[in-house]
């Protein structure tokens, strides 16, 4: 049977209702299955298992709510691959999920059972029969299942899920560009197009920036310069004022710190006084200007020319950002040294110099 959307919802938040008990439930009858966890582990054994049925739960909700099994199949694939590589099997995954449908089935009304357990259906049969076809897409796109998890828990509202999503793919390997443009960026994007097309709110779209934001503050702080990188030089980044748009600076400040850079982020939206004054405070070799949008080229004009009046002859100052997307020698015209669009793009640039 298939539901409507306001059905779908309606199930949802039943899910989400019934979270804390199921989970509890769940990790009770796991844990006496396999006492030998208890006696390894000890009390973090529990914990670890109430986390784990509560993102089991989260993001079977979610996918209700979209009415996607295969989105509940993605995240069952991405959780067997993150426990695989802690030396977990995949049964104790197929075990738990099986516990969980029973749970949850138990808890609702029986015309709401099949649906819960469809999407559980679709998990498990992408445990059992999908592994195969999985490896051979991870090993094409290995940030595909991240990506597409990330986007479930932006959709979601669910910043703990979304940060654990994005430590676990630095911890599979994944470097601070790819993570920043194969997902967060790539993601970022795909949020943009939903909501143009009216498939999800202007809150939906600015939740899943601060979250972004809020992932981004927690995975700097995982995020080290290899000891083998000399020192690049200085560089200020900024944006104009009226420019909003903050992530993207923020995420080439970021990725040229571990490169070798020695970033100053000043922010965005900032007067050019504000600006030339922190010019003059940290002397930075290069400036970068984010500008997003075309109608701020006058303003980026006077801004390079207030920087070479007050004795910035010699700095490299770089333009970044949408304005630039499809005027690509504008750069030129504004008296700058240089441009980038994407962050790729933007490290290219940097590694010449």
């Amino acid at each position: 049977m298939e539901l409507s959307a306001k059905e779908r919802r309606s199930l949802a938040d039943r899910v989400r209702a019934l979270a804390p008990s199921v989970a509890a439930a769940v990790t009770e009858q796991f844990l006496q299955r396999h006492p030998d966890w208890v006696a390894k582990y000890g009390d973090r054994a529990r914990v670890s298992c109430l986390e784990d049925a509560g993102y089991h739960l989260t993001f079977l909700s979610a996918a209700l709510e979209s009415g996607s099994p295969a989105a509940f199949a993605d995240y069952a694939r991405w959780t067997a691959c993150v426990l695989e590589s802690r030396g977990s099997p995949t049964t104790c995954l197929t075990e738990n999920l099986a516990q969980l449908s029973e749970a949850v089935s138990s808890r609702l009304a029986a015309d709401s059972r099949e649906p819960v357990q469809e999407y559980i259906r679709a998990a498990l049969n992408a445990l059992t029969n999908g592994a195969a076809d999985q490896r051979a897409a991870a090993s094409n796109d290995p940030l595909s299942l991240t990506r597409s998890l990330y986007l479930q828990a932006l959709l979601a509202g669910e910043r703990k899920a979304a940060l654990t999503i994005a430590t676990e793919a630095l911890k599979d390997g994944a470097s601070a560009l790819d993570l920043y443009v194969e997902v967060l960026q790539a993601t970022l994007h795909e949020v943009g197009q939903l909501w143009e097309t009216n498939r999800i709110t202007v809150a939906h779209e600015h939740a899943a920036t601060a979250i972004t934001q809020f992932v981004m503050a927690h995975v700097y702080e995982r995020l080290h310069r290899d000891a083998e990188v000399a020192p690049r030089g200085t560089l200020l980044i900024t944006g104009l004022e009226g420019e909003l748009h903050c992530v993207g600076a923020l995420m080439v400040a970021d990725v040229l710190e571990v490169r070798g850079w020695t970033v100053h982020f000043i922010g965005t939206n900032l007067p050019q006084q504000a600006i030339l004054d922190s010019i003059v405070e940290h002397q930075p070799d290069c400036v970068g200007i984010s500008a997003t949008m075309l109608f701020n080229v006058p303003v980026v004009r006077r801004l390079i020319e207030g920087i070479r009046e007050q004795g910035g002859k010699s700095k490299r100052i770089v333009l970044g950002g949408g304005a630039f997307r499809h005027a690509p020698h504008l750069w030129q015209e504004l008296g700058a040294d240089g441009h980038a669009v994407g962050l790729r793009e933007v490290v290219g640039l940097f590694d010449q110099w």
